[in-house]
């Protein structure tokens, strides 16, 4: 018989929420704050009890809308941020959140979505629930010292423009369009810790600053050169080193990996396709 139970958060949960978030994660109480006054809800959140405590939860979040190349548009839900008590590892308990979060996203949306935070976790939720990636992306690491050469212009836009933009760049390809609060989540990252949106002769980059690192969480470049965006995102936004993120179909990093991961149900098993480009990922 298992020692545990899954069930929905209560708000005598919220301390032990908190702990095993900041555990597992290392944000501050502000930054869940913000996430709790921007996603939390009476169904956004399932945790594990055992011993009288939540050991494991996992937030549900409202997905982006997927972009199939056929014009239609899928559902989806964002399972994240899931997080189990060390002392209570190892018994299958988070494995179980998992699959109780992608079974009662299921019943409303047509994908279940997750992104591992390392790479060995991928091999976790297939496991868990048989989710398998249906985003991939360019990605690499790069030294500022690589970074030689003139800089190109880059303007700084809004987050607004720059949504318009993304869609713009887009439409016609598979891709993700992110909701409103997934939006002001990255907005106040970057007002707390740095970073920006940037256009640079038509192409586009959105830039968080991660202590040295500057992460360019989205570049997308489809007809100019990426190293060139890259190179004014160096001069607007100094750093030690840039870790660059672009969609497969476009120009970028040659090194390709997995993203994002989902569980789909009957509707997207057909339609979504492997190069998917997800973009912002509250990661």
């Amino acid at each position: 018989m298992a020692d545990f139970i899954i069930r929905p958060w209560r708000a005598e949960d919220l301390p032990r929420l908190e702990k095993l978030w900041m555990d597992a994660f290392g944000d501050d109480a502000d930054y869940i704050g913000k996430f709790r006054a921007n996603f939390m809800n009476p169904d956004g959140c399932l945790v594990a009890e055992a011993d009288g405590m939540a050991v494991s939860a996992m937030y549900i979040l409202d997905g982006p809308i997927l972009f199939p190349p056929d014009g239609t548009s899928l559902s989806t839900a964002y399972a994240y941020s899931l997080a189990t008590d060390p002392a209570y590892r190892g018994r299958g308990i988070g494995s179980a959140v998992y699959r109780a979060c992608v079974e009662k996203a299921l019943q409303l949306v047509d994908a279940a979505c997750v992104l591992p935070s390392e790479d060995k976790l991928y091999a976790f939720y297939e496991k868990a629930d048989g989710s398998v990636p249906v985003s991939w992306a360019r990605e690499a690491l790069i030294p500022k010292a690589d970074l030689t050469g003139p800089a190109p212009r880059g303007d700084d836009i809004s987050a607004g423009e720059y949504y318009l933009r993304r869609k713009s760049i887009l439409r016609g390809l598979p891709y993700a369009v992110v909701t409103t609060r997934f939006l002001a989540m990255e907005s106040y990252h970057m007002k707390r810790f740095g970073g920006g949106y940037l256009s640079v002769d038509g192409d586009i980059a959105a830039v968080e600053m991660d202590g040295d690192t500057c992460r360019v969480v989205e570049l997308l470049a489809p007809e100019g050169d990426w190293m060139e965006v890259l190179l004014a995102v160096a001069e607007r936004f100094p750093a030690k080193e840039y870790l660059v993120r672009s969609p497969v179909f476009f120009p970028g990093p040659e090194h390709e990996r997995p993203f994002m991961m989902a569980s789909l149900g009957p509707a997207a098993k057909d339609q979504i396709p492997a190069g998917l480009w997800w973009g912002f990922a509250l990661d």
